[in-house]
């Protein structure tokens, strides 16, 4: 995401954020949720079919109204909750048909989703109690604890996986797929960048 928002910034295409440490260190939690949503995400993937994953990535409006109430203290009317039913029902049935069921995907999913409620809960508490930084906007919000998790989740993923093992996939990969592998990854990368920010 880095590459896209800072050529947005620097462009001045979008106004570039600015932040004291203070406010920073407020947003740790943002960033924190914003990282276990798809660290989550990715990990179900890999233990299920994707339809899979989806259906049970659709219970996330039951987790944020449950938190919502603990946290912000909101709470809907009662066609609000009425409504979620269905989607406790249609996940519980889905799971009990999936032939590729795992409890460690559907685990995986579920923790996706508390990470991405936990996010909104924050960040909505975070923006209505007070104005954190300069050019704030949802975008750059955005924006910013996506970086922040990159940082977090950087030296656990060199632990995991060493720069030269990166490299080597990475030559790996363009030997196979060449250039289309570059427009790929720059594509896709794109479009889940996207897909994320207009859902934040």
């Amino acid at each position: 995401g880095l590459p896209m928002f800072g050529t947005l910034w620097l462009l001045r295409l979008r106004p570039a954020p600015t932040l004291t440490a203070a406010e920073a260190g407020r947003l740790l939690p943002a960033a924190a949720a914003n990282l276990l949503t798809h660290i989550g995400a990715v990990l179900a993937f890999s233990g299920s079919a994707v339809s899979f994953v989806h259906i049970v990535k659709a219970s996330e409006p039951v987790v944020s109204s449950v938190l919502n109430y603990l946290f912000v203290g909101d709470v809907l009317a009662w066609p609000v909750y009425a409504a979620l039913l269905p989607i406790i029902g249609g996940v519980a049935l889905a799971s009990v048909q999936e032939l590729s069921f795992t409890w460690f995907s559907f685990g995986c999913a579920m923790v996706s989703n508390f990470g991405s409620a936990a996010r909104s809960v924050y960040s909505k508490k975070v923006l209505r109690s007070s104005s954190v930084g300069e050019s704030m906007s949802e975008s750059n919000f955005y924006s910013v604890i996506t970086i922040m998790g990159a940082i977090l989740l950087l030296p656990v993923a060199l632990y995991m996986e060493p720069a030269s093992s990166i490299v080597q996939g990475l030559r790996t990969a363009h030997a196979v797929g060449g250039r289309t592998f570059w427009l790929n990854l720059l594509g896709s990368g794109v479009c889940f960048l996207l897909y994320n920010e207009l859902a934040f």
